[in-house]
């Protein structure tokens, strides 16, 4: 199944900065997922983000929260089962979602299952999510295959959206793809 911007949404999950120190290249998370949201911004797709209790671990980072147009709290390691959450994807109306975020193995992870199990087409963006430990994310990233997850890469999923050349986007997001090839 191809990518479409207008049944996509990308859901950041728990990119909050306590976390910082404990996520095995934090650094390249950030640097992704900050090329995903403006590439998508450009694309039109809608960009949802999440907190894990935030009045505990503190908010998101702030260059990753500027591009956000939804914000939610949450206690549940799956967002979906936080009612505001559910409710607002399904008032967005659309089919696909991209996730990133942390920890691939406990929220990441939940939230792609659960997503599955409501029908949803579900791409988890690898060099957009970390854990702690290679070997955690590495054996939820087979265990989600195993289950029927997408496994794509930040530029791989632009591109596919795209489609071709032709599209309004393109110079634009070859800028985007150019920058973020150097830190990369």
């Amino acid at each position: 199944m191809r990518l479409s911007s207008s049944d996509a949404v990308l859901l950041v999950i728990d990119m909050q900065e306590s976390f910082k120190g404990a996520i095995q290249g934090f650094d390249r998370i950030v640097h992704s997922i900050l090329f995903l949201e403006r590439s998508l911004k450009e694309l039109k797709v809608p960009i949802v983000g999440t907190e894990q209790v935030p009045e505990k671990l503190g908010g998101t980072l702030r260059e990753i929260e500027s591009y956000y147009d939804e914000k939610f709290p949450k206690s549940s390691f799956d967002a979906l089962r936080e009612s505001k959450i559910k409710e607002y994807l399904e008032e967005l109306n659309r089919k696909q979602i991209l996730l990133s975020g942390i920890e691939t193995h406990i929220c990441v992870m939940q939230t792609a299952l659960s997503a599955l199990s409501q029908g949803f087409d579900v791409h988890l963006i690898y060099d957009a999510t970390g854990s702690a430990f290679r070997e955690d994310k590495e054996v939820a990233i087979s265990r989600l295959l195993e289950e029927g997850v997408r496994i794509v890469t930040s530029e791989s999923l632009i591109y596919d959206m795209m489609g071709s050349s032709e599209h309004p986007s393109f110079k634009k997001i070859v800028q985007l793809v150019k920058e973020y090839r150097k830190k990369r």
